[in-house]
């Protein structure tokens, strides 16, 4: 790089102009002012006069598009005749209840409760792993603590067993192992979240 610095700033002392060199620029020649080692790439490089990318503009009607895209707010909460519906869905109160602790719906308009299966312990008759089934419940805000209380205190009666809890205060979730999906929406639907 120094050394076409170098050749740059020789043929500008010697007066030739570095638009002849290139066959596509025009010639320029350095006015008496200008200083042509203090800025060689001006001399250097051949002026440009338009761009080698060409574009057209074309009238499009988006509205068929812009049906598919998501949409950017949350939708209101869907009216009907009668609750529960046929899915069993229910809106939340109306205001919401006084409990120390709140856990809020997902966008959708549903229970943030979502279940994943995980590995067990080893069967030693049929040599293969048992799975079990978490349930997980997010989005709980307030008192953690308090929720779990209740949560465990519910299902323990209904059940008639003991459960397990596993609570996770930061990020507000509370996974369950040993309780069906369904016992813990009704639980939330008891509630009025």
């Amino acid at each position: 790089m120094l050394r076409g610095l170098n050749f740059v700033a020789r043929r500008c002392r010697q007066g030739t102009s570095m638009a002849r060199l290139s066959s596509t620029a025009a010639p320029e020649t350095p006015s008496v002012e200008e200083k042509p080692w203090e800025n060689p790439w001006k001399h250097a490089l051949p002026k440009q006069e338009k761009t080698f990318t060409d574009y057209e503009e074309l009238k499009i009607d988006f509205s068929v598009v812009e049906s598919l895209l998501p949409k950017e707010i949350i939708p209101e909460v869907p009216q009907h005749e009668s609750y529960p519906t046929a899915s069993g869905w229910r809106p939340p109160l109306d205001p919401p209840p006084t409990l120390p602790y709140y856990v809020r719906r997902t966008r959708e308009h549903v229970f943030p409760l979502y279940l994943e299966r995980k590995r067990d312990m080893l069967n030693e008759t049929t040599l293969d792993f048992d799975y079990v089934e978490l349930v997980t419940v997010k989005h709980v805000e307030g008192d953690v603590f308090a929720f779990e209380a209740d949560l465990r205190s519910f299902l323990e009666k209904e059940l008639g067993q003991p459960v397990a809890t596993h609570i996770d205060e930061m990020k507000g979730r509370i996974r369950v192992k040993g309780a069906d999906r369904s016992l813990l929406e009704r639980f939330l639907f008891e509630k009025g979240f």
